[in-house]
């Protein structure tokens, strides 16, 4: 399955009622997401805004023929939320949530791999194809429709790189925030292979930080024949060896996780590296220029 979320992905938000499924249902519908149904026990025959809501995955699947799940229910209840997404047949499973427990992501992970469907989350504010429909929180006005694509450990790092490029006039094809807990349903090597196989995305923007192993599979991607060119920024330059970093994989637990070794090992392998925020434009450009250097000598 694409990541790539259009207006015939069929979304089911599961704890529709509660405060963020009630402004997801109003933001993302202005959007243009397509959402056809709410779950929310007990609360069967209401609606949200003019969605309807079901007392289970299954009914609301029946009913609608939904397809994607959106998650917005406490920590806890991830695991019986996305797992029962899955069992129904949707292809595309979104959690936002915080705090997940290690082993139920794992499950659901597992889960998700073993239905051939796709986890974004824990600990993601979601993704978005911009112009399209978008699955999670961001905030609209920072995205604009292009042949980018974006992958971030931070929420907010891809609020701001998404927008300072489009302010440059550059476009994405679909952000994904990965997350940044340790256990993710989707990598940054999963997600970049789903860039690599999508038409619409010429170019890849990742937004990684200190801590864990992500960054070595963005490099051996970009160091492969055929790849995508790439460009990246890596935060936490100042962060103490042994401190975690808002983040619970954002920890140093080597010289090999560290900024410095990072930006080496992207560079090495073809990466275009942002030194900082105010590089990350350029970083950008410059791997948009190299895909069409290539297609011009291809």
């Amino acid at each position: 399955m694409s990541i790539l979320l259009d207006r015939t992905n069929r979304v089911i938000v599961q704890g529709v009622t509660g405060q963020m499924g009630q402004f997801f249902v109003e933001d993302a519908r202005k959007y243009g997401t397509n959402m056809v149904a709410g779950v929310s026990p007990g609360r069967a025959g209401t609606t949200v805004g003019d969605v309807p809501v079901f007392a289970s995955m299954r009914a609301a699947v029946d009913a609608t023929r939904a397809d994607t799940a959106m998650v917005f229910v406490p920590p806890a209840a991830v695991l019986g939320a996305a797992l029962e997404a899955l069992e129904c047949g949707c292809k595309l499973v979104v959690a936002t949530a915080d705090e997940m427990p290690v082993a139920d992501a794992i499950e659901v992970r597992a889960a998700a791999r073993a239905n051939g469907a796709v986890f974004v989350g824990p600990n993601t504010p979601g993704l978005i194809s911009p112009g399209k429909a978008k699955m999670g929180f961001m905030p609209s006005f920072c995205y604009t429709q292009g042949n980018v694509g974006v992958i971030s450990r931070s929420g907010s790092l891809s609020y701001e790189g998404s927008k300072r490029i489009t302010m440059a006039g550059i476009g994405q094809s679909t952000v994904i925030g990965i997350g940044g807990d340790p256990v993710k349903g989707t990598t940054a090597a999963e997600a970049l292979e789903l860039f690599h196989n999508d038409p619409d995305t010429h170019a890849v923007l990742y937004l990684g930080e200190i801590g864990g192993s992500e960054e070595t599979f963005v490099a051996e991607y970009a160091a492969r024949r055929g790849a995508k060119p790439v460009a990246a920024l890596i935060v936490g330059k100042t962060a103490p060896p042994g401190k975690k970093m808002g983040h619970a994989a954002a920890l140093i637990g080597s010289r090999a996780e560290g900024h410095e070794a990072k930006q080496k090992m992207l560079r090495d392998a073809g990466v275009f590296v942002a030194d900082g925020l105010r590089q990350v434009v350029e970083a950008t450009q410059s791997a948009l220029a190299s895909r069409q250097q290539t297609a011009t000598v291809a």
